[in-house]
């Protein structure tokens, strides 16, 4: 029963060594995208809390507060990388997977910062279109009222 258990633990600790390396990379990847020295994954969250029209964001949000949680505890609980835990390889997958769009800018707050561009671009073309008109109508206007005026 001994060799089973100890069998158990290294699948654990495997699948949480990659668990963790998958989340270092995510995080490096998150505080280089974010431009601050420490916490990138606390960083995205946070953003990610802002931006509440982010699409995905019901789906990512958990799980990123969920594997910060897991790495915490992992990081800074005795013993507790040996033991096996609550990460599967979907989770790792998953990690993995979010750190390719994150680099590829295809992740919620990338996205939802993209649309958030091109919304104040049109405002602000329309802006000027507006101002445009306005300042052609009041020309018209002047040679209008000079023309008449003769």
């Amino acid at each position: 029963m001994n060799g089973f258990r100890r069998a158990v633990s290294k699948i654990g600790k495997r699948a949480n060594e990659k668990f963790l390396e998958q989340y270092n990379s995510l995080d490096m990847a998150c505080r280089e995208k974010f431009g601050v020295p420490s916490g990138g994954v606390t960083e995205y969250i946070n953003r990610l809390n802002n931006a509440r029209y982010a699409p995905g964001r019901e789906d990512v949000l958990p799980r990123l507060v969920r594997y910060r949680n897991l790495r915490n505890r992992m990081a800074h609980e005795v013993g507790s990388l040996r033991r096996s835990s609550d990460i599967s390889k979907e989770d790792i997958k998953w990690v993995h997977g979010f750190l390719r769009a994150v680099n590829r800018s295809k992740d919620p707050i990338s996205i939802y910062l993209r649309k958030a561009r091109r919304y104040a671009r049109r405002r602000r073309l329309k802006r000027y279109a507006i101002a445009a008109a306005v300042l052609i109508l009041i020309a018209a206007g002047i040679v209008a009222y000079f023309m008449l005026r003769k």
